[in-house]
């Protein structure tokens, strides 16, 4: 291991090397720290999904909702929690209210919602923006214009490709601009 590392270097041209190491580190940097945010997001997705899976009288709450926390790693693929918990409910109903066909109905929806966004406008811009250095609305719009341009794809590889490309125009694109500037 130590020696591919220490050999990978040399495959820059000597004029280059200690700039593409350096971008390449960055680019590293935020990268882990995307999938470390996303990791963290999840796990509190897991306690929100729990908790609101147990308030609305799912059965099995806790797995349910760790089981759907865990699948928020993907976004929105915490959706596949709505079937799941409408048919628990279904198949074993509370007492009262939360036995009603329009709660079984309703409060996973709502649950659900509550929950993505929770994640899509809190959780996503504060952990992922600190991770990653972008701003909110910065990583809002990533998210936006990678699933509009990419769909499910470019929604998963948005935030840490509009990361590289602020470290590209920062150390690479900036400083030329400026020398033009300059003169």
């Amino acid at each position: 291991s130590f020696r591919v590392l220490s050999f990978f270097p040399f495959l820059f041209p000597d004029a280059h090397r200690d700039r593409s190491v350096y971008l390449l580190r960055e680019f590293d940097r935020v990268v882990a720290g995307f999938i470390r945010g996303r990791l963290t997001i999840a796990a509190i997705q897991c306690v929100v999904f729990s908790i609101g899976y147990f308030i609305i009288g799912t059965p099995a709450a806790l797995l349910v909702g760790i089981a759907v926390g865990i699948l928020s790693i993907v976004p929105y693929l915490a959706l596949i929690g709505i079937p799941i918990s409408m048919t628990l409910m279904w198949l074993d109903p509370a007492d009262g209210f939360r036995g009603a066909w329009w709660w079984i109905l309703i409060a996973p929806v709502a649950w659900y919602f509550l929950g993505q966004a929770l994640d899509d406008y809190v959780l996503t811009p504060k952990i992922q923006g600190e991770s990653t250095g972008l701003d909110t609305p910065t990583v809002l719009f990533a998210s936006i214009a990678g699933g509009a341009l990419a769909g499910f794809y470019g929604l998963l590889i948005a935030i840490p490709v509009a990361a590289c490309v602020k470290i590209l125009i920062r150390e690479v694109f900036w400083p030329k601009f400026n020398a033009w500037v300059e003169g």
